[in-house]
């Protein structure tokens, strides 16, 4: 009776700890999930109504976020090869008119190396196929949205953009300078990079490979 009653008291408590692990390990998985997309085949938009001819979309396929920043990882399909890049934006309040500092593009490896490539391809420029993809570039910007809202209060104007930025890199020696877009869409699941003009192409190149 004594042995019983003890083998169905353990056979209670290991059953409900069991019961408890799987569903933590349902739980991790489901929030995994909701945060991982899917990867889709590189955009690039080249018809003279379309920009400047080198205009791309890559796929966000997962979207993290820190106390201080929103991480988008960005990969598509080129070729029947991977490219894409880590870009992070700061969550603090920008400046007057929308002007910071701190969008980060920083590599994720051979994919943003071979996006590298192929930016230089889409820019014709002339690359060494050795070279790779910037560790870490910090560049200021302006949120254009931001920057929309400010010129309405001015003027009384109708100015909407979503999710749009405007990077600016500026070295040391001159005609140093480049500007790009920056398109972020988290609801489609997509960035985009769009050029602001041709003349930036060279420096554009430089700055992104180390």
């Amino acid at each position: 009776m004594f042995k019983n009653l003890l083998f169905g008291l353990l056979f209670f408590i290991f059953g409900c700890n069991n019961s408890t692990d799987t569903k933590d390990s349902t739980v991790d998985l489901s929030k995994q999930k909701n945060e991982t997309y899917q990867i889709k085949e590189l955009q690039i938009y080249n018809g003279e109504e379309e920009g400047w001819g080198a205009d791309i979309r890559l796929s966000i396929v997962s979207a993290t976020e820190t106390d201080t920043s929103k991480l988008y990882t960005a990969i598509s399909t080129y070729e029947g090869r991977q490219l894409g890049l880590l870009i992070s934006t700061p969550k603090k309040k920008e400046g007057s008119q929308g002007f910071s500092s701190g969008i980060i593009l920083k590599t994720i490896g051979i994919e943003s190396d071979f996006l590298l490539q192929t930016i230089a391809k889409l820019y014709k420029q002339k690359i060494d196929t050795n070279f790779r993809f910037t560790k870490v570039l910090s560049m200021t910007y302006v949120n254009l949205d931001e920057f929309a809202k400010s010129l309405e209060a001015r003027d009384g104007g109708d100015y909407k953009t979503e999710n749009q930025y405007k990077l600016f890199y500026e070295g040391n020696e001159e005609g140093d300078y480049a500007e790009i877009y920056l398109n972020i869409n988290a609801t489609e699941n997509w960035i985009e990079l769009r050029e602001k003009d041709e003349e930036y192409r060279p420096v554009i190149i430089k700055i992104l490979k180390q």
